[in-house]
């Protein structure tokens, strides 16, 4: 059994300071630290700098050329006893340079690799056809290359040649990586073909090749890193860690955007009992925004997570050039120069889009390597990661992080749910369904319209109206009109 070790603590709650404590210590190992973003890394140095501890960072920042050219270079030649880099190109170098390393990874790193491209028919026919094959596999169109094209397929993908799109040679890349499953989808009604690469951004060969891997962040085993381990024969190993966190000390509120349903662009998008594909002004979230959110953040600064399909008109106070609400990312970790905010309006979602639903059979093939995962495991893993997860990341960037602060914490939210998760990590909370939304899907609001239609019909029948006059009131045929008042003919009708 495989072992990687997890220091599970909240944003905040003093997980860096606790690595730095590991890496002064006098037995302290050749230690890499990884992070997710080149901004957390550039945070964690200042600090280690202070210290004048020996490392150096190998990014983009610090280097000319390959970064993983040299990261690999530094990890043989042992010259500092702490190296910085990030997760990906972590993931890139050879394995065998982090022998007798013992590995940090600052938050969960990011595995999904799956994305689609979309080819005309007559493009993807003329690039692909002559050097791949295609297979049924299931109910799905598995693309791989021929063992005969194999060399022609690597010059294609590295070289110039101008009449490659950027999508295809991606395509191209993948069907020599056998870590990746290449999928393509019927013609469509547009005459178009989807093409799907499925693949997970593996860790585990750095982690077997390392001499200690500790992750600190989330809860790694509801992650999809968590996922992939677990088909991998890992275990996780959570780790007894001295961190002085006593808890959150702000008092929270929080206001969550529906009720009675799971947040999701579709429904946020919903207006009038219609689904539409974009942002429309009185739409559900943006009614939400402007009658309520607004309304009462007023001239307080806040800030936003959202994706960028969310078009909300954002206030702007008197007398003040800009919005006092600032979008930030939403991949935010180490962003923390909004320490002094007290209020978060958080809108990311992470549902399982449909063409990513269509990967999720395959990805789970590719991750049973000695147990076997389901799609709804990485479901659940990936919803946990992009909406809850992120969620917590975000509104830790506000004044909730500091130790020194006791401001009074206010939360938009997506949903109940997130608002129960949110009260279960941070404490102190109290949940306002005041002006949460219940949400009615497409086919009630419609139904409801009906009903309303029905039942004036019927009125206006009782109240001794043609059924000629009754359509054209209600906007139905006459044939409509008369199914409906139909069981209530033998009724006598009232004198208007």
């Amino acid at each position: 059994m495989k072992f990687i070790y997890t220091l599970i603590a909240p944003p905040g709650a003093g997980k860096t300071s606790w690595l730095i404590n590991q890496l002064v210590k006098p037995d302290a190992r050749h230690s890499i630290l990884a992070f997710p973003t080149k901004i957390l890394s550039a945070e964690v140095q200042k600090r280690i700098e202070q210290l004048e501890l020996n490392f150096i960072a190998i990014d983009s920042n610090t280097v000319e050329g390959s970064v993983t050219k040299a990261l690999e270079e530094r990890l043989l030649i042992r010259t500092h006893k702490i190296v910085i880099c990030t997760h990906e190109s972590l993931r890139m170098i050879n394995p065998e340079a982090l022998y007798e390393w013992t590995l940090y990874i600052d938050e969960v790193p990011t595995t999904w690799n799956c994305s689609t491209h979309s080819f005309t028919e007559l493009s993807y026919r003329r690039v692909f056809d002559n050097i791949t094959e295609v297979t049924k596999v299931g109910d799905k169109n598995r693309v791989t290359a021929k063992e005969d094209c194999r060399e022609l397929i690597e010059g294609l993908a590295s070289g110039n040649n101008s009449a490659l799109t950027p999508d295809a040679r991606t395509i191209l890349k993948a069907l020599l990586d056998r870590r990746s499953v290449v999928e393509v989808e019927d013609l469509d009604a547009k005459l178009k073909r989807t093409v799907r690469i499925v693949g997970i951004k593996h860790y585990t060969q750095a982690f077997e090749a390392a001499e200690k891997v500790l992750v600190m962040g989330a809860e790694v085993g509801k992650t999809l890193l968590g996922i992939t381990l677990k088909g991998a024969g890992w275990s996780i190993q959570p780790v007894e860690a001295d961190i002085d966190f006593a808890g959150y000390g702000n008092k929270v509120e929080i206001h969550p955007f529906f009720r009675n349903r799971s947040y999701s662009k579709s429904a946020a998008l919903m207006k009038g009992g219609k689904l539409y594909p974009d942002y429309q002004k009185d739409c559900l979230l943006d009614a939400w925004l402007k009658v309520d959110v607004f309304r009462i953040i007023g001239n307080r600064r806040a800030i936003l997570v959202a994706h960028q399909w969310c078009r909300a008109e954002l206030p702007v106070p008197p007398h003040q050039d800009d919005s006092n609400i600032r979008f930030i990312p939403i991949d935010n970790r180490g962003i923390n120069e909004y320490s002094e905010y007290t209020i978060a309006i958080c809108l990311q979602h992470g549902n399982i889009t449909p063409i990513e639903g269509r990967s999720l059979q395959t990805l789970a093939g590719l991750l049973s390597i000695t147990q076997t995962i389901s799609s709804d495991e990485i479901k659940n893993a990936v919803k946990y990661e992009r909406f809850f997860e992120s969620t917590l990341q975000s509104v830790c960037r506000t004044a909730l992080r500091s130790r020194t602060s006791q401001s009074r914490i206010l939360l938009f939210v997506q949903d109940l749910d997130i608002a129960n998760f949110l009260a279960e990590k941070i404490g102190n909370c109290e949940i306002n369904e005041t002006y949460a939304e219940d949400y009615i899907s497409p086919e009630s609001a419609l139904r409801k319209k009906r009903e309303n239609l029905k039942l004036k019909a019927i009125t206006l029948w009782e109240q001794n109206y043609s059924i000629e006059s009754i359509a054209k009131e209600v906007g139905k045929t006459r044939r409509t009109v008369s199914s409906w008042i139909k069981p209530y003919r033998q009724i006598p009708q009232k004198d208007v």
